[in-house]
């Protein structure tokens, strides 16, 4: 399982499985974040054996599904609300792990972190958002960094 490190305290991957979720709280993660809709394809782990294997694992666990390039509001809110319960490192998962690092980056624009900061993290991890975040409207410009 390849996994995208965002920051230190984010990372992202496509499908996990329980030895790759395990592997994820070894190394200090403590929330899963799975953004993928249930049965968007044959033969994926679905929200109730996803969340099962991070509870197995020791992890917190959220379910915050959104369809590809369709992040709508509510579900930026409750992936910052998430974000912000989290002392520990969070992992996002859906297909490819582009999704969970969209809703990241969004999540922390809509509170107000750097558009250039958050792109320069992204592109650094092989995730091309800048046409993502040119219409992100920070809430307040006075933050500098996540």
């Amino acid at each position: 399982m390849p996994v995208n490190t965002i920051t230190a305290q984010f990372s992202v991957s496509g499908p996990l499985d329980q030895n790759a979720i395990n592997s994820l709280a070894a190394t200090g993660t403590t929330l899963l974040i799975n953004v993928r809709p249930d049965n968007e394809c044959a033969g994926q782990t679905n929200n109730t054996a996803l969340a099962a294997m991070a509870e197995k694992a020791g992890l917190a666990y959220a379910f915050i599904p959104v369809t590809s390039g369709d992040y709508p509001d509510d579900k930026i809110a409750a992936f910052a609300s998430v974000l912000a319960s989290c002392d520990g490192a969070v992992h996002g998962v859906c297909r490819t792990g582009t999704r969970a690092a969209h809703l990241w980056a969004l999540a922390k624009c809509k509170a107000g972190v750097s558009k250039v900061w958050l792109q320069q993290q992204l592109v650094q991890a092989g995730i091309d958002v800048a046409p993502l975040l040119a219409n992100c409207e920070p809430l307040d410009d006075k933050k500098a960094a996540a």
